[in-house]
């Protein structure tokens, strides 16, 4: 063929043919490549609606080449466990980076296990004067509780009513001790529970701050320089 000899006219051609061809190339035959449910492979170049829930590849019908690859739809079941799943990954990443900022913070808290320890021993030391001044107010109310029922067994050893008002302080007296008796056993778990938490928390501020000041050694240190060359001559 040959071009037109008015070069404006060749163009304007060249202008048209140009978005044919990019159409052209974009709509270039391929072939659909799928497994149907009784295992058979298939290929055409129509996809079936019967097919569209199925894995598939996307072929060149060209150069038979693979230009695509579709996975299968996903049942309702598995949507259903991949929903719950980034649930629990987002929960799981969620903790994950509370931990790690809270690693920051005690690092950044306490610059060396010493001041660390220094805490929690007051820690313990306040706990230590919470029970003692639990046993000191449970052996009183206990004392007080033992003169009331002496008081009481003398009123009936002479053969004379206990008073009402003897019986509602023994009653009370009571109740105030059994409370004091749980308080302290509540304590004393909670001040077990707090050195086991403290001696973990010492061996997991450890791991830390080694941790730390590995990276700390290795941003810093360089490699050593090349030797320099001999000088000539």
């Amino acid at each position: 063929m040959n071009a037109p000899r008015n070069p404006l006219t060749f163009a304007i051609i060249l202008l048209i043919a140009a978005p044919i061809a990019l159409l052209q190339s974009a709509a270039a035959p391929k072939l659909y490549h799928w497994v149907s449910a009784d295992g058979k492979d298939h290929y055409s170049d129509v996809l079936p609606p019967e097919a569209l829930s199925q894995a598939r590849q996307e072929i060149s019908a060209k150069n038979g080449a693979t230009i695509g690859q579709v996975d299968r739809a996903m049942t309702p079941e598995e949507r259903a466990a991949a929903a719950a799943k980034a649930i629990v990954d987002a929960k799981a990443a969620e903790d994950a980076e509370k931990t790690r900022q809270g690693d920051q913070a005690l690092l950044a808290s306490y610059p060396n296990e010493s001041d660390l320890q220094r805490h929690f021993d007051q820690q313990i030391a306040q706990q230590t004067e919470t029970l003692k001044s639990i046993r000191v107010g449970m052996e009183s109310q206990q004392q007080s509780l033992s003169s009331l029922l002496i008081d009481a067994s003398n009123h009936e050893l002479a053969g004379r009513p206990v008073p009402a008002k003897l019986a509602d302080s023994i009653t009370t007296t009571r109740k105030q001790v059994i409370t004091q008796q749980a308080s302290l056993t509540l304590h004393e778990a909670q001040s077990m529970n707090l050195r086991q938490g403290n001696a973990a928390m010492i061996a997991h501020y450890r791991s830390l701050r080694s941790a730390a000041d590995a990276a700390a050694t290795s941003s810093t240190t360089s490699p050593p320089a090349p030797p320099l060359p001999p000088p000539n001559g």
